[in-house]
């Protein structure tokens, strides 16, 4: 995944974030609960085990989407052959579908944000805050179409749901 991702800046700086994700996973263990502070402000917050399998989660779906978005984008070439323009509702089909895993994902973190509040945390919520935050300082569309592709449409849902009642 490496070679490929020196082409793409936001899936390199998804797989940094992964790498810092897995070193947590690391520290979480060996001091087992305890919060470790850093004096780089632009470090991803701590959070606990759960949310960080989900936020990883996140990162894979959002690889996959821009693997389909890109796939689907190259239909529209003038170039493109014919047989590639065949395959446009397909990967019209395939892009869909990894939108929507992407806005599954992100609805996982948000109950793991609102559980986490429930039990007066605030690792996820941080962490929310803090990808915003990247977004802007990074100046990444990736970050941005993470945020806006899948963290809005899951706000959205989660308050549908709640609207509606079936989230009891």
């Amino acid at each position: 995944m490496t070679k490929i991702n020196h082409d793409r800046p936001t899936l390199r700086l998804l797989d940094n974030y992964r790498r810092e994700l897995k070193s947590q996973a690391k520290e979480y263990k060996k001091f087992d609960n305890v919060h470790i502070t850093s004096a780089n402000k632009n470090r991803m917050p701590t959070v606990s085990q759960a949310a960080q399998e989900i936020i990883l989660s996140i990162f894979d779906a959002a690889n996959v989407y821009f693997d389909a978005s890109s796939s689907y984008l190259k239909t529209m070439l003038p170039d493109a052959g014919k047989s590639l323009r065949k395959k446009k509702m397909s990967l019209q089909k395939e892009l869909e579908d990894a939108k929507s895993n992407l806005v599954n994902s992100c609805v996982k973190i948000l109950i793991e944000a609102m559980r986490e509040k429930l039990e007066g945390k605030k690792g996820v919520v941080a962490w929310l805050s803090w990808l915003q935050e990247e977004a802007h300082r990074t100046n990444n569309y990736g970050l941005f179409d993470i945020l806006e592709l899948g963290i809005k449409p899951a706000f959205e849902k989660i308050d549908t749901a709640v609207a509606g009642g079936s989230l009891r």
